[in-house]
This record gives structure tokens, sequence and C-alpha cells, in this order.
């Protein structure tokens, strides 16, 4: 089935409920459906302008998404952390609306979505980056060596692009220490999933994800 024909399947499906809900996945007592997983297959694709495919390794990587997802939003109720409201992410919805023009209630309709769909997905990765930020950002603590050798190495990288005007360290250090600020809070969020994954009873379902 080409990627085109899968966007007409899957729309037609959600459209007639025909779709099958079995249980993708089990985080400790809750669950992630098969629908839960295609759509956030269809709505990443339709975020990134590119059509759909739900193949095995595809629906695998989308399910981890929303394991994930789960995580942060368990350990965040936990720990009383307040993230963004799903209505905090008009703002992006605006810019999505604004790429697609006259064209966005057809291309939902294509790809068997709706716009909450997307204003939720959007309020997820608010969400992320607000646990990020308030959970892993104040632990990153960079000296002046490290950040002379992402500068270097950010440097490299401009010149083997051909890049001329390649700013000095001075110049261009709080742009430097906000990248790798942000690549250390990224690491340490991946660690700390990893660690919540361990300690959480999670079971795939393999005839999904065939």
């Amino acid at each position: 089935m080409n990627a085109r024909l899968a966007i007409c399947v899957f729309a037609a499906l959600a459209a007639r409920g025909e779709m099958l809900d079995r249980i993708a996945v089990s985080v400790g007592k809750r669950v992630i459906t098969e629908r839960d997983v295609l759509r956030e297959l269809r709505v990443a694709a339709f975020l990134d302008h590119r059509e759909p495919v739900a193949g095995p390794q595809q629906k695998r990587a989308a399910a981890d998404r929303l394991v994930d997802r789960m995580l942060i939003l368990e350990e965040a109720a936990l720990t009383h952390v307040a993230l963004p409201a799903e209505s905090d992410a008009a703002k992006l919805l605006d810019g999505v609306k604004a790429q697609y023009g006259a064209g966005y209630a057809a291309a939902l309709a294509r790809y068997g979505i709706t716009e909450q769909d997307v204003e939720q997905q959007l309020a997820a990765g608010l969400r992320a980056m607000r646990f990020s930020e308030l959970r892993f950002r104040p632990e990153v603590q960079l000296s002046e060596e490290e950040l002379r050798g992402f500068y270097n190495t950010l440097a490299a990288q401009w010149r083997a692009a051909g890049k001329t005007d390649i700013p000095s360290f001075e110049s261009s250090r709080p742009q430097v220490e906000k990248l790798l600020t942000d690549q250390r809070t990224a690491q340490a969020l991946d660690r700390w999933l990893g660690a919540r994954r361990t300690e959480t009873e999670i079971l795939y379902r393999p005839q999904v994800f065939q």
C-alpha cells in the first residue's frame, strides 16, 4: 500500500468507526490503544507535511512517544509540576493553520484527524518541554572548557559547510551556552525516561506492531 492510499484508508476507517481499538501497550495499570498509536502517526505526519507510514517500526516509535508522555504526566502529577494546558498550544495551532492556509480543513479530513487531535499533540510537546525545563535545566552546570569545546565543534561544522563569517566565541557565547544547555537538558530527560521505563511494567502487544 503506498503512502497516499494509506491516508485514504486511515481516514475512511476513522470516519466509519471501524478501526480496531486493541490494546497496544500496557503502562502499569494504564493502556495505550492501537487507535492512539495510529492517531499519533497521522498527526505527526500532518505536522511534518508528509504522508503517514504505518509500518512496524513507525508504529513502535509512535507508541514509545506515547509511553514517554504518559510517564511525564504521571511524574508531573506526583511532584505537582504545573504543565501547560491544551489552550496554551493555541499559538502553535495558529501557526499550523497558517502553513496549510485555505487547505487546512481539507488536510485534516484527508489525514483522518481533528483539530483537537492536533492541539492535543502540540500541547503534549509543550508539556514535555516545560517538564524538562523545570526538572532538569536547573541542574545543568557548564564549565568554561565545556563551552569552548562545544563552540569549537560548532565552528568546525560551520567551516565544513563552507561558512566564512564565523562569529567569535565571545560574541556567540550566549547562543552557545543556550544550545549546550538545551542539549544537556534533553539528555537528562532521556536518562530519566530510561530509568522510569525500567521501573515501570511496560508491555507491548506484538500483534499490534506487525
